[in-house]
This record gives C-alpha cells, structure tokens and sequence, in this order.
C-alpha cells in the first residue's frame, strides 16, 4: 500500500513539473495599470499545451496555445477605466493570479536623462515642488502606477527585463520615478479622475539612432549607418542598441500614447533629427500596431552647451519644430522659459508634466477652449524699420502687455543681428520688433541661441512662446 502510494505521490509531482508553471513577463504584475476600453495584450511562457486566462471585471475566461517555444499572447478586452481594483488569473494547470490591477490611462515615457530625472532630483540638481508632492503621493496609490525599465550591460535583443515591478504611488516609491512623467501623470489623473500607468524606459544622455532599427534608420536620407552602428559608441549611443533593450520588453503593453523628452545628444547632426525622430515614431506606431497612436514630445530646453551665444541648440529645437509638420497626432511643449545656463538637468519638471498633460488633455481627451501648446510663429511681415510677427495659440491674446519684451533680434540685408526692442500690439497676437541699428529689415530672431535670459512672452495661461527664426541663416550666430 505504501509503496502505491508513494507511486503515486511521484507521478502527481512529475505531471506538476510536466506541467510547469506559467511564466509572465515583468510587464504584467501586480498592481499594474490595463488601458480602458481596449483590446489589450496579454502574453507570456508556458510548458503547456493550453493557457486560460480570466479576467475579473467580465468574468470571462480566454484560451491560447503556446507555441513552439512556449511564447503565447491574448488580447483581453478591458472595461471603462475606474478605481476599482481587479484580477487576473492565468493558469497553464498551475494557477498564478495577478492582483490589485486598475484600468485606466497608460503612457510610455522615453528619451534621455531630462525624462530618467527622478522626483529625488540628482547630486546638486533638485526637483522643483518635490517634496510636498513625495509627502502627498500616498494619496495617488490608486490614481498612479508605474514600471521604470532597468538598464542591462547586453546590446542583443531581450524579451523580458529582471529587477523592475509595477509600483505603488507613495512617498518612498515616488522618489524612484521619473519626475516628468510624475508630474504629468498627477496632472492628468486629477482632470480625467481615472488611474493613470505610466511605463518609463529612457536612458540618460541616448541618441535618437539608438532607439530605432538600423532599417528605419537606412530610410533617412544622408543618414551615415557605419558611423551610427560604430560598435566603440556607447550603449546609448549606438544604433538600434536602445530599441532592443528598452523598448523590445515592452511592446506588447497596450497604451494610450508615447510621452518624449530627447534631442541633447543630437544637437551635432540637428539636420537629420526631423526625418529621424519621423522614422522612429512610424516605427514604434508599427510595432505597437497603433498607426494612430499619440506622440507628444518636449523642445529642449535652454543650456549655454559650451557657449550661450552659439545657436547650435536653437538648431536642434528649430528641427523639432519641422517635425511637427512630418508626424501625424503629434505635439510639442516649449521649455524656453524654464532652462538653466548652467546645468542640462533643469529643476522645473513640473512645468514640463503640467504642459505635456494639458497637451494630451486638449489633443486626445477633448478638453476644449484651451490651447494645446505655446504660441507658434505664424508669420512676419515688415513696414518700414519695424518687423510685425503673427504668433497662434494664444486664444485670449499674448502675455506681458505694456512692457517691452526681451530675447529678440533683427537684421537687415547684411545679416548682422541686432538686439530689439519688441512689444505686443494692442490686444492682438502680434508682437512689433524694431532697432535703431536696422532701418530696413529682412529678418527676425526670437530666444534662438543656446541660451537666452529673461524670456516672458507668452499666452495669457502661461504657456510660453516658441523660440523662431525668419532666416535660413544657419552659419550666422
């Protein structure tokens, strides 16, 4: 009888192990946020020949077979987003439930260290407005969730990340979490009241070539693979090294839009960054089958890279402005007003999260009546010694009226820029930009240098206005 018995007992324990347990990526996990009303993937590993998954919300249970190496994915439909919190149970003949999931809004966070920039701030650098937002995060816990994506020393492509997990908002998690992304997320939640996810995986001080394939790249005119691929360039630096390890693990994750915060480390090669960051986003539109799919990014921000006067930045922002034009459903935030001379990392995050919010806000929730963005140049035209620029995006009219505006210049027909006087007329969304030094001229420059003091010109909610040029000048600083 005892030796029937312990037959038995084995074979129950090798069917277990037969069986196997399923194996989820780190993407889905406890506590993680589902995008609303949705078709969302779900995926993993499994020794099986079925996998059913349930969801909570609808009590429905859906059925996959893994295929030759195991691999399997689901697409599970997901309800109007609330706080509720629900499950999930995924089972192979080994249950494994996941817990404590919201459905909400999801937003993937990419770029270099302006995003990576925790709400700690770095050694010398803080975080404007953290700490009364770190001491208030535990009243997020069911309003924001988020996943940093870890950094790996291996450049080949990987399907899964260890050392990460879906965290909880609360004064101590929240100190480890994008400050940018943070700051937008808080925003967000408190106008649309629903759950926001946020999925961080940015890399400080990465090219934009690193974040795409070489045969995106290869589709970009001018574009020099050898040197871009040169395997003495950093992790970060090199080409596609970034889309397979930052973004491959989570290309499956069902989201809303894509949030953007690079162009530093492109300033050397700024003529190629439009069609480039063009080709990116139609191939992480490709990848996440979403030909739709928001992407909202930030113009750099004001830094003297070496000296305040040169305009090799104002080039690479002038660029990100083109790019306007060569994505669909994209938008841009200015951060002209919140630079720092001196240090790349400005402290201002908050204004950043704030702007990207009110951006996702009027472009893909609907809020209306407010502008989307800071005022644009629209036009110029010239009478007399004066230049009369046209600026958009500022409904209810141009901000500081009654004082004379700094950042401009004007030249005339020899290209020698002057300092200006400039100032809004009347109630209009024009701005009259003049020197005595230029009797006729023919263009116009605002804030467009690396770095420029005193920038005040904006919409009459803030927002500031966008550094521009009415020349091709390029090689005249």
């Amino acid at each position: 009888m005892k030796k029937h018995f312990l037959i038995f007992t084995l074979s129950l324990l090798f069917f277990s192990l037969a069986q196997g347990k399923v194996r989820l990526p780190a993407m889905m996990g406890d506590h993680m946020v589902l995008q609303k009303n949705s078709s969302v993937k779900l995926w993993g590993w499994a020794d099986g020949k079925k996998v059913t998954v349930t969801t909570s919300w609808n009590n429905r249970t859906y059925k996959v077979t893994p295929d030759k190496d195991g691999a399997w994915l689901v697409k599970v439909d997901t309800p109007a987003g609330s706080y509720t919190p629900y499950s999930i149970t995924i089972s192979d003949g080994t249950r494994t439930t996941l817990s404590d999931i919201l459905i909400g809004e999801v937003w993937i966070c990419s770029g270099q260290s302006n995003m990576e920039m925790t709400m700690k701030g770095n050694m010398g650098q803080p975080i404007d407005h953290s700490l009364e937002t770190l001491l208030n995060a535990g009243n997020y816990r069911d309003r924001i969730r988020f996943i940093t994506v870890p950094r790996t020393k291996g450049v080949k492509e990987r399907a899964d990340f260890e050392g990460a997990k879906w965290e909880v908002s609360s004064p101590e998690t929240t100190m480890d979490c994008s400050a940018a992304g943070y700051f937008f997320a808080k925003q967000l939640t408190e106008t649309l009241h629903l759950p926001v996810g946020l999925v961080i995986n940015s890399w400080g001080g990465s090219r934009i070539e690193a974040w795409m394939t070489e045969e995106t790249l290869a589709s970009v005119e001018g574009a020099n693979i050898e040197a871009a691929k040169n395997p003495k360039l950093d992790t970060n630096s090199r080409l596609q090294c970034l889309y397979n390890i930052m973004l491959l693990p989570v290309k499956n994750y069902t989201a809303r839009g894509f949030l953007w915060y690079q162009g530093e480390s492109n300033i050397f090669n700024y003529q190629l960054y439009a069609p480039m960051m063009t080709a990116m986003v139609q191939l992480w539109r490709n990848v996440w089958e979403a030909p739709d799919m928001p992407f909202y990014y930030v113009q750099i921000a004001p830094h003297k890279y070496g000296n305040s006067r040169n305009i090799n930045s104002a080039l690479l922002q002038e660029a990100q402005m083109k790019a306007l034009k060569t994505i669909p459903n994209s938008g841009m935030i200015p951060t002209i007003d919140v630079g720092d001379e001196f240090c790349i990392h400005p402290p201002q995050k908050n204004v950043v999260g704030l702007r990207l919010a009110n951006l996702a806000l009027t472009k893909t929730y609907g809020l209306h009546k407010f502008p989307s963005t800071g005022p644009m140049m629209t036009k110029v035209e010239y009478s007399g010694n004066k230049a009369i620029v046209t600026l958009d995006n500022a409904p209810y009219g141009l901000a500081p009226g009654n004082c004379e505006l700094e950042g401009f210049e004007i030249a005339g027909a020899d290209k020698k820029f002057y300092p200006a006087k400039a100032r809004i007329a009347g109630r209009t969304r024009n701005v009259e930009v003049w020197s005595d030094q230029v009797t006729q001229p023919v263009a116009v420059r605002y804030a467009f240098r690396n770095y420029v003091d005193h920038i005040t010109l904006r919409n009459t909610l803030g927002i500031a206005a966008f550094p521009f040029r009415t020349d091709t000048w390029d090689d005249v600083k």
